[in-house]
């Protein structure tokens, strides 16, 4: 397979990553309920993955909905060189750990979670993971910010044996 078929996988992987690192738990206070349930809506989200031949626009749209008992769940999807990706998942607040939690699912065999903590007035949700893809290891990085009224969302692969590292930023506004 070629470098470029290779790295649109990668990017189908990382872009999963992108979405669903919104964040699964036990129950939350009222504080972090009310914290979450102000994400409830339809978002869309789009920006420019750099660091491949040239640079792709990288579009989404996510629907954030009650779960009940104190989560939300959320569904999206991405579309970047050629690619559509699904994503889905659980957020949560974790009281035995003081911690938001997230779990995702995927349209590929891609299943995460990422940890948030609260900095300030923001939530901030970090991400890392090293897989295999086609025979090459991955390195995922991911931040996603929750703050206010928006969130953004931003991440690198890097694949093994590659001097090329791509990136995106992408903030996440109610539609």
């Amino acid at each position: 397979m070629s470098r470029s078929n290779s790295w649109k996988g990668a990017l189908a992987v990382s872009g999963l990553v992108l979405v669903a690192a919104l964040p699964d738990v036990a129950l939350a206070g009222p504080k972090q309920d009310t914290i979450l349930q102000s994400y409830v809506g339809s978002w869309r989200g789009s920006g420019e993955l750099v660091g491949g031949e040239e640079p792709e626009k990288f579009s989404c749209r996510n629907v954030i909905a009650d779960g009940g008992q104190g989560k939300i769940n959320y569904q999206g999807r991405c579309a970047v060189a050629g690619l559509n990706l699904s994503i889905y998942g659980t957020i949560k607040y974790n009281d035995d750990t003081s911690r938001y939690e997230g779990v995702m699912s995927s349209n590929t065999a891609f299943t995460g979670l990422a940890i948030g903590r609260q900095r300030g007035s923001k939530i901030v949700f970090d991400f890392k993971q090293q897989k295999q893809h086609e025979g090459e290891d991955l390195t995922i990085g991911s931040q996603i910010t929750l703050e206010g009224d928006a969130y953004t969302v931003d991440f690198d692969v890097w694949i093994a044996g590659s001097d090329t590292k791509m990136s995106t930023s992408v903030p996440f506004k109610r539609k």
